[in-house]
């Protein structure tokens, strides 16, 4: 399966006090009805380090949702120096394509690759999901094969 992302330019998430939320977005109605990907990241040191990864066939919908969730807003809030923003990959569907098994998968292998580069995400209840570190050295075949150091997703 091909699978085609759009990536756009990240969004600050915005101060939310005069809505009575943590934080919110002002054109967020121009995603109602898109399918995408998307994550909540903080912006440091020109790097976007991701802190929680979803999907939804109408992400405008599911991202207000999200700023409704005290408990994951205030873990993004909390999360270390940077501004948060909001990155949105739009899922560019090929015809026969499904959107919902699509964005599974994309949803998926992004949070799988978020885990083995070793960032920690909020993406279960705010909670930060657990990370095994490995660390490899000895034997230089061996060493070819793996690097230095690897993560792994911790089933709790």
């Amino acid at each position: 399966m091909n699978l085609e992302i759009k990536w756009h330019h990240p969004i600050t998430l915005e101060d939310g006090d005069d809505e009575n939320l943590i934080y919110s977005i002002e054109e967020i109605q121009e995603w109602e009805d898109v399918p995408a990907v998307y994550m909540f990241c903080r912006n440091y040191g020109g790097s976007l380090v991701p802190l929680y990864i979803g999907r939804s066939k109408n992400v405008g919908q599911r991202i207000t949702q999200h700023f409704n969730t005290t408990k994951m807003m205030k873990s993004i809030q909390k999360s270390p120096k940077g501004e948060k923003v909001l990155v949105i990959g739009e899922f560019i569907p090929k015809p026969g394509q499904s959107i919902d098994t699509s964005l599974k998968v994309i949803e998926k292998t992004l949070i799988e690759h978020a885990l083995t580069e070793g960032y920690e995400l909020i993406n279960k209840s705010g909670t930060k999901t657990p990370v095994h570190t490995l660390s490899f050295s000895g034997y230089k075949v061996a060493k070819d094969f793996s690097s230095p150091k690897m993560y792994a997703k911790s089933k709790r």
